[in-house]
């Protein structure tokens, strides 16, 4: 694949490759915003400050507690679409993955389930009367299963890239890579996730305070600042030390003519991110600008990086023979039936947000 993705591909393969890349980073945002909200609500559980507000009551704390039930539900309904899209790209690459994975693959709905009920229980103010080692178990649990769920998903990823591996795995259930390569990948996603959280939940203080002006002081922007841009620098040199490690053709392939282009898209981002939050800190108040210019960058920076996540797996997985089945596929209905149910299900969601912000609290 010499041509800048997807332009190189056959037209159907390019097009399902293109819908699963925008249907899945509009999952990783909102995943992103339950795994970075949950560990830091688990850090601020752990470590509540000498404030006369413990954290865990202060708006940040307090506004993810809330609305992380919610943004779970969305994650796992936007996760529908990208999930579908995999299935019909990879094929048997996927679906080896899962069988070889057994129980970790099996253990995802459960556990998923768990962390659903966890999180309720951190909205309700029945936990925080509980004695302290019982909150922090219970964040903490939550917390778990979502790095749990992120592990999952990159050894699935990483194994279904390695098929030359796949009989041994199946004999000794031993992943053919080193622990090293899981932990970087996981480490780029986890410092991601908290500048995406960083934007999401600071347009939801910045609502709350412009909604409430005189009800509610203005809320210190460094704390969200702060957060994003280490998540930014941990992402960036987590992403670096795997691509050191990678083999060759990973290297090839990311430096290569098809994705280096989105390398850069994703370094301009963070640095309009950086911008942005630069703003935020210097302000030490939630302004408009900078948020803006923050969500831009973020926008961009996670388009660039689910094309280079992507980009690596198919130049591990040869596409030419499922080019074929991808081309048979296009050719069956069915795609103007999603469409209209996406559209219907994102407005049933506006609909509900709408119904409960009136009776939101300041």
């Amino acid at each position: 694949m010499d041509n800048l993705f997807p332009s190189g591909l056959p037209w159907p393969t390019a097009f399902y490759l293109t819908v699963y890349l925008m249907t899945f980073a509009m999952h990783q945002a909102f995943m992103h915003y339950v795994l970075a909200g949950s560990l830091y609500v688990t850090w601020v559980t752990i470590r509540p400050g000498r404030e006369t507000v413990p954290l865990t009551e202060q708006p940040l704390a307090a506004t993810l507690r809330d609305w992380m039930p919610f943004l779970l539900s969305a994650a796992i309904t936007a996760g529908v679409a990208p999930l579908l899209f995999i299935q019909i790209v990879y094929q048997h690459s996927f679906y080896t993955a899962n069988l070889l994975l057994w129980w970790r693959w099996m253990a995802l709905v459960p556990v998923l389930i768990i962390a659903f009920y966890l999180l309720y229980l951190i909205k309700s103010r029945t936990l925080w009367k509980w004695p302290y080692f019982v909150r922090v178990m219970v964040v903490a649990g939550a917390s778990a299963s979502f790095v749990f769920t992120g592990f999952c998903w990159t050894v699935n990823h990483l194994l279904a890239n390695r098929s030359e591996a796949w009989p041994e795995v199946y004999v000794t259930g031993q992943l053919p890579f080193s622990s090293m390569a899981v932990v970087l990948r996981m480490l780029v996603w986890i410092g991601g996730s908290f500048a995406t959280m960083s934007v999401i939940a600071g347009w939801q203080l910045w609502y709350r305070h412009a909604t409430h002006r005189e009800a509610i002081e203005p809320v210190n922007s460094r704390p969200l600042a702060g957060m994003a841009l280490g998540g930014l620098g941990l992402a960036w040199l987590a992403g670096v030390a795997y691509i050191m490690q990678a083999d060759e053709m990973t290297r090839n392939m990311v430096f290569g003519r098809a994705i280096f282009a989105y390398i850069v898209v994703a370094v301009i981002g963070a640095i309009v991110q950086v911008v942005g939050w630069g703003f935020q800190w210097r302000s030490s108040q939630l302004q408009t600008t900078g948020l803006v210019t923050a969500t831009t960058g973020a926008v961009v920076s996670l388009s660039g990086v689910c094309v280079i996540r992507e980009g690596i797996r198919i130049s591990a997985i040869d596409l030419t023979g499922l080019s074929v089945r991808h081309s048979e596929a296009a050719t069956v209905g069915g795609f103007g039936l999603f469409v209209v149910a996406a559209v219907v299900v994102s407005l049933l969601i506006g609909w509900c947000v709408w119904l409960v912000r009136a009776g939101a609290s300041p």
